[in-house]
């Protein structure tokens, strides 16, 4: 098998555990507000977790993710040039999409509080921004899907703005801070979004050039 089909189901197992791990942490934070009754995403005593399955989370996908390409790189499978090439671009846009951000928030809510307060932020963010998110995970997705059939793509600030505007609704009301929360979550997504088309090119140029990928002369 290529280094270039190794590193794509490299992505899409890490990735895999991202995204479980992004809606595991969903599912705990959504039973805790409806245990709580807060309409804003209230929890009590850490019950949620977040911390540990944030932390569980980056550290399984790292290590799936390696040893999948050091098994990868040691089959003798020979895939067409295209196979996997939009799900590895795709699947891991969507699971940093989904577990990134509230990664990105974590050590500036802990500097402010304890666990508890984390807690609170990741249950309140799922009300307050969890459908901004989805819209960003399915762009960013999207994106990626067009970058692998080498078709025109949405550019990064179209999805930041798409996303931005998202985010407005139903909650703009609340001074405005959802919006702005997620305008600085997402600016360093976008040089993420603009690694991904050259990915794309990077990996389709070496396939191009692989030996394998020759036609083979066949002898009468």
């Amino acid at each position: 098998m290529s280094r270039v089909h190794a590193r794509r189901i490299a992505r899409i197992a890490a990735s895999l555990v991202l995204i479980a791990g992004a809606v595991y942490l969903a599912r705990a934070a959504f039973q805790s507000t409806m245990t709580s009754g807060c309409a804003l995403g209230c929890s009590s005593h850490g019950d949620i977790h977040a911390i540990a399955i944030i932390g569980v989370t980056w550290g399984v996908a790292i290590a799936v993710g390696l040893a999948t390409w050091l098994v990868a790189r040691r089959m003798t499978v020979r895939l067409a040039p295209d196979a996997l090439f939009a799900e590895s671009l795709m699947i891991p846009a969507i699971g940093i999409a989904l577990i990134l951000p509230i990664t990105i928030h974590m050590p500036f809510v802990l500097g402010l509080g304890d666990r508890d307060l984390f807690d609170f932020w990741v249950g309140a963010s799922l009300w307050l921004t969890g459908f901004a998110h989805l819209v960003f995970a399915v762009a960013c997705a999207y994106r990626g899907y067009r970058l692998a059939r080498a078709e025109p793509a949405w550019s990064p600030r179209v999805i930041y703005a798409l996303t931005v505007v998202t985010s407005c609704f139903p909650f703009i009301v609340l001074f405005a801070i959802p919006p702005a929360l997620v305008a600085l979550t997402a600016l360093p997504f976008l040089p993420i979004l603009h690694r991904m088309e050259k990915i794309a090119n990077r990996e389709r140029a070496e396939l191009a050039d692989a030996p394998e990928q020759l036609p083979h002369a066949r002898v009468i």
